[in-house]
C-alpha cells in the first residue's frame, strides 16, 4: 500500500463522524471481524461499506501509536447487578469493569468465586507489572493486571501482552485468535495503569498449565500525558522491557465444560432465512451460532449485510431481575456467523432470551426462548 493510499484512509476515518453517523456500532465491528475471518478460510475477497473499510484500516495503522481497542467502538451497555458486592483486593478494578463490555462476566466469576488471585509482581528500571488475577474456561483465559512507573515517568498503557506456554514457549492463544484488551489509570493517579487483556483457546487442544504473561508498559515523560497530540507520535513513547510473570493455571477452571444448546430457530432478516443453530454456554462467554442457506454462502454482500443486522439483544433473569448481556464480538464462519457475548452462566439464570426487533420481516417483538426445553 502506498503511503498516498494510508493517507487517504486516514482522511477518510477523520471524515466518516461528521459525514456518516454509525447506527449500530457494533455491527460494523461484527462486520469487520467476519470479513478477516472469512478471509482466511476461504481466500475469497469481501466487499465492505466504505466506512468500514476505512474505520478497519486506519485503525490497523495507527495501532502502534493509539493501541487501538476494536471494542471502544461497540456499544457500552450497563449490567444490572443481581446484588451489590465487594470485590475485595479485585475492588481497584470495579470502576474499570464498569465501562467494559465484560463486565458482567467479571461480576458474576468474582461473585461465584470463579476467579484466582495471583499477585505476583515483575520490575525492572522503575518498570512494574503485577498480575493481580486470572480466570479462564476451555475458550478463553482473562487477565486482570497492574502496570506502574517509577521516576516521574507517567504511564500511557500496557501496550503489549503475551502468553505463552512456560515449557515450550508457545502461545498458548487459538491459531488467528483475538486478543481483546481495556484498561485505565487507577483513580486519582497518572502512575498506575488497571488493565485487562483476553486470550482466545482452542478447547480441542490441551489445557495450558504452568505459562508465562509477558508484559510491556509504555510511558511518558513528566507533563507529557495531559498533552493533546501525546500517542499520536512514536518518538514520544518509552517502552519497558519485557515484564514476565510465571503462573500455573488453576486446574478447577478445566472442570465447568462448555455446554452445546442445539436450538435450530429460523427467523428472517431482510427476506432471507437465517437459523440460530446453536448456543455455547461457558463461564467466560456465550456464542450464538447463525446458519445461513447454501446459496448465499458465497454471496459476499449478502452475507456482510445479514452480519451487520444480526440480533444482538440477549437477556437472561436471574431471580427476579433481568439482565442484559454485552455483546463482545463476532467472526464468519462455513456456515454462516458467530455472535459471542458476555456471560452470567456461573448465576443460573431462569431464562435467556435473544430479542428479534419488530419491522419489514415481522409485525411484532419475538423472541427466541434459548433455555426453553
Amino acid at each position: 500500500m502506498s503511503s498516498q493510499e494510508e493517507l487517504a484512509m486516514l482522511s477518510d476515518a477523520e471524515r466518516i463522524p461528521q459525514e456518516q453517523k454509525i447506527e449500530n456500532a457494533a455491527a460494523q465491528i461484527y462486520a469487520i471481524q467476519a470479513g478477516l475471518e472469512l478471509g482466511k478460510k476461504r481466500g475469497r475477497r469481501l466487499i465492505f461499506t466504505k466506512s468500514a473499510m476505512s474505520v478497519l484500516a486506519a485503525a490497523v495503522m495507527i495501532a502502534g501509536l493509539l493501541f487501538f481497542n476494536p471494542t471502544q467502538l461497540l456499544p457500552q451497555q450497563g449490567t444490572s447487578s443481581v446484588e451489590t458486592f465487594d470485590w475485595g483486593v479485585l475492588e481497584p478494578f470495579k470502576t474499570l469493569a464498569a465501562a467494559d463490555i465484560d463486565a458482567l462476566t467479571l461480576e458474576s466469576a468474582i461473585r461465584n468465586d470463579y476467579v484466582q488471585i495471583v499477585n505476583k509482581s515483575a520490575e525492572s528500571n522503575g518498570y512494574k507489572i503485577t498480575l493481580n488475577a486470572v480466570l479462564a474456561d476451555e475458550n478463553k483465559i482473562m487477565l486482570l493486571y497492574t502496570g506502574t512507573t517509577s521516576d516521574g515517568q507517567e504511564v500511557y498503557s500496557v501496550n503489549s501482552v503475551k502468553l505463552t506456554d512456560a515449557e515450550t514457549g508457545r502461545d498458548v492463544m487459538e491459531e488467528n485468535g483475538n486478543r481483546g484488551g481495556m484498561g485505565a489509570h487507577a483513580e486519582g493517579t497518572i502512575y498506575t495503569w488497571l488493565g485487562k487483556t483476553v486470550f482466545s483457546l482452542d478447547r480441542n487442544k490441551p489445557r495450558p498449565t504452568d505459562v508465562v504473561a509477558d508484559f510491556q508498559i509504555a510511558s511518558v515523560d513528566p507533563g507529557m500525558l495531559s498533552k493533546p497530540k501525546t500517542g499520536t507520535v512514536l518518538s514520544d513513547m518509552r517502552y519497558s522491557d519485557r515484564l514476565k510473570v510465571n503462573f500455573s493455571i488453576d486446574p478447577k477452571f478445566w472442570e465447568l465444560k462448555t455446554e452445546t444448546l442445539v436450538v435450530d430457530h429460523p427467523f428472517i432478516i431482510d427476506g432471507q432465512e437465517v437459523k440460530l443453530a446453536e448456543v455455547e454456554l461457558s463461564p467466560l462467554s456465550i456464542a450464538l451460532k447463525f446458519t445461513i442457506n447454501e446459496e448465499l454462502k458465497t454471496d459476499w454482500i449478502v452475507r456482510n449485510e445479514l452480519f451487520q443486522k444480526l440480533p444482538y439483544e440477549l437477556t437472561a433473569q436471574v431471580g427476579k431481575h433481568d439482565i442484559k448481556i454485552n455483546p463482545n464480538s463476532g467472526s464468519g464462519s462455513d456456515d454462516g456467523f458467530i455472535s459471542y457475548f458476555s456471560s452470567n452462566v456461573l448465576d443460573h439464570p431462569k431464562s435467556l432470551r435473544l430479542k428479534l426487533n419488530a419491522g419489514a420481516d415481522r409485525e411484532k417483538e419475538e423472541y427466541i426462548d434459548i433455555l426453553k426445553k
